[in-house]
């Protein structure tokens, strides 16, 4: 019976331990900011949100990123980026010859993510590089990545059971066997 309640505190212990420390995957700030999508060349970084969370913008053009907020940020892509602190009031501008979706983060800021999409071909029509024009109230470009249920949240809930059981094994093996009696 001893046994039985350790393994089962152990195991509740880590799965709690293990769900403290799980955050839900959000964009734009741990989920704090709606998403929005805007035509243009202007980013502005305000209220720790990318404003809007996706520009679309033609190929060439310069987009400008600004700091709002009375704290520092930086814009962080694969392969570009401002990896400074942007204090308030500080720009950033870059340009994108080729069509396709930049994805960028500040990484000072969890959650705080935003994307570029430049048109393919140059066609004067701002279109996704699957050919699709963007939508303000579309479900699609809004809709988070499904996972399905066996996503990192689950993963870490089995690390954090099988961690709480060998905890649990490792203590009743250091017990002895038989009760001492008292003289």
């Amino acid at each position: 019976m001893e046994r039985t309640r350790t393994t089962l505190a152990a195991l509740v212990l880590g799965t709690l331990v293990t769900l403290a420390n799980t955050a839900p995957a959000s964009a734009g700030g741990e989920g704090h900011c709606e998403p929005t999508e805007r035509e243009g060349t202007r980013v502005q970084l305000s209220g720790a949100c990318f404003l809007p969370s996706t520009l679309f913008a033609e190929p060439g053009e310069t987009i400008t990123f600004v700091n709002l907020d009375p704290f520092a940020h930086n814009v962080i892509g694969q392969g570009w980026g401002h990896h400074d602190d942007m204090e308030q009031g500080t720009r950033f501008t870059t340009s994108f010859a080729d069509g396709g979706t930049y994805a960028y983060a500040c990484i000072m800021h969890p959650g705080m993510t935003g994307s570029i999409v430049v048109a393919v071909g140059g066609s004067g029509a701002v279109t996704a590089a699957d050919g699709s024009r963007p939508l303000a109230a579309s479900s699609a470009a809004s809709a988070p990545d499904q996972q399905g249920w066996f996503g990192p949240g689950v993963i870490g809930v089995l690390i954090g059971a099988a961690a709480g059981a060998l905890i649990a094994t490792l203590r009743h093996r250091d017990r002895p066997v038989g009760r001492e009696s008292r003289a």
